[in-house]
């Protein structure tokens, strides 16, 4: 299925697109209805806040940017000398991710 293109015969941007434009111009503090009413204003396309919350929310994962204040994981606090931290398995599950979990078993049998 082709997507579908505007009047002058450009192609229109996804959803997802659409809110990452929004939040390039408006920045990750903007709330879902201000990024409704400029996704609608400047796209024509009126996406529901809890659609535009979810891929800011996942656009946020994927460029590392902080949650909000009281939201997401709790910051990772000292753990004794040697223990393990919540960023630390943060950096494993990105390897799960980005590589596979069997690649990241492999790597895992190389430095062990």
């Amino acid at each position: 299925m082709a997507k579908a293109k505007t009047e002058s015969g450009e192609k229109k941007p996804s959803q997802m697109g659409m809110v990452r434009a929004a939040l390039e111009e408006l920045g990750y503090e903007a709330k879902p209805q201000e990024m409704q009413t400029h996704i609608k204003t400047k796209f024509g396309v009126e996406l529901p806040p809890n659609i535009i919350s979810n891929y800011k929310s996942q656009l946020k994962r994927k460029v590392g940017a902080p949650a909000g204040p009281g939201r997401g994981r709790r910051a990772a606090t000292a753990a004794p000398e040697g223990g393990l931290q919540v960023a630390d398995f943060e950096a494993i599950r990105m390897l799960v991710n980005r590589l596979g979990s069997d690649q990241v078993k492999r790597l895992v049998d190389v430095v062990a």
